[in-house]
């Protein structure tokens, strides 16, 4: 059964922008998109660059280090990238009455 960790609020984010969070151990970077919140593993699959310092549009997420892109919505590395691999993303859950997000962690 999956287990949702809240971790921050939905005003906590701006559109295209990222943030990392750890969670339960892992490193996470969350993007809003058409103010929809996704969320993925943080180190690149190439080398280990930090995509919460990379760039975020529409929904391609691309590395600072060697521009790798990967599609926020599912952690999948583009073809067009042939030197990153696809990574795992998390599902994000937010309360329309809190603002409250909460991330997948299992």
């Amino acid at each position: 059964m999956p287990k949702f960790k809240t971790i921050l609020k939905k005003s906590d984010f701006q559109e295209g922008k990222l943030m990392k969070s750890e969670i339960s151990g892992k490193s996470i970077v969350i993007g809003m998109v058409e103010d929809k919140l996704y969320a993925m593993d943080s180190v690149c699959s190439h080398e280990g660059g930090p995509l919460e310092e990379g760039w975020l549009e529409e929904h391609s997420l691309t590395c600072p280090w060697h521009q790798g892109i990967f599609d926020i919505r599912s952690a999948k590395a583009s073809p067009g990238t042939n030197w990153v691999t696809d990574m795992k993303s998390y599902a994000v859950v937010v309360d329309e009455q809190t603002g409250e997000i909460s991330v997948e962690i299992s």
